[in-house]
């Protein structure tokens, strides 16, 4: 019995350190893409770089999928924001 507790507490233990991992790479991406739009002038919508990466760690793939939505969907302003 104690080694089936052991064995899912690693369990647990891999699958927290995967998701951590996971929300670290979408962070850095939204980050990334976050600065290229900034160069690109295309605007970026209410916060900045730094605020959307943490978005994306703090919230995962929801932070993710709003930042998407946001700026790459068709739900996005046709008009940058500098634009305005």
């Amino acid at each position: 019995m104690r080694d089936l507790s052991q064995f899912t507490a690693a369990i647990g233990i891999l699958v927290a350190l995967v998701a951590v991992g996971l929300n670290i790479i979408m962070a850095l991406a939204v980050n990334g893409d976050a600065k290229r739009l900034v160069a690109a002038r295309g605007g970026l919508y209410l916060f900045g770089p730094l605020v959307w990466g943490l978005i994306a760690f703090v919230f995962s793939l929801a932070g993710f999928a709003l930042y998407w939505a946001v700026h790459h969907s068709s739900l996005r302003s046709p008009v940058p924001p500098q634009a305005r």
